[in-house]
């Protein structure tokens, strides 16, 4: 079993709740949902991940959503910096759509440069799960063969906020319900 961690001095939140409301919350999900209704979606990746960019939606609510991430990486990196491609998904799973957890591991940095950073938001949590420490992603820091993996609790109107190198998959779903996760990464310069 990984531990469960709040965040460290690599994986950092960001909290936006006094920005980033329910209304953006359920505005965004439900263009997830109209994005994977019309078949939008990857086949090879985690079941119903959006192929588009969702940040160049031009709506005040993906907005906020894509500036509180780039705000969230300056944080991070204590500066601000120039950025190159920045791009976002999301991704709705449940129990009937689960995958084979071991072959979700990734990365999202596959060249040395430039540095990338990544970040997730878990903009829906079902309300009938086990156990809701558990919900969020995992994280390999020393590879996915490797001891040392742990759970980061997710937390509502928060980004979560790591260099795009690090290992890591979606938590199991424990729900028939959908679970709805916005992830995103952005190129440093």
């Amino acid at each position: 079993m990984s531990d469960i961690i709040d965040q460290n001095e690599i994986f950092k939140k960001y909290d936006y709740s006094s920005v980033i409301t329910q209304q953006d919350v359920d505005y965004v999900i439900k263009d997830i949902k109209s994005i994977i209704d019309a078949g939008n979606y990857w086949e090879n990746s985690p079941k119903f991940q959006t192929k588009e960019n969702v940040f160049a939606r031009q709506h005040p609510s993906w907005m906020k959503f894509r500036m509180s991430f780039l705000f969230s990486v300056f944080q991070y990196l204590g500066k601000e910096v120039q950025v190159g491609k920045m791009q976002a998904w999301s991704f709705m799973t449940n129990n009937e759509g689960a995958e084979d957890r071991k072959n979700l591991w990734h990365h999202h940095q596959h060249v040395p440069q430039p540095q990338m950073m990544s970040g997730v938001f878990y903009l829906h949590i079902p309300d009938d799960i086990e156990n809701r420490e558990l919900c969020g992603t995992e994280f390999a820091p020393n590879g996915p063969e490797n001891d040392g993996k742990f759970y980061i609790k997710p937390s509502d109107f928060h980004w979560l906020i790591y260099p795009s190198k690090y290992w890591h998959r979606p938590a199991a779903p424990q729900s028939n319900k959908y679970r709805f996760i916005l992830a995103a990464d952005v190129e440093i310069h």
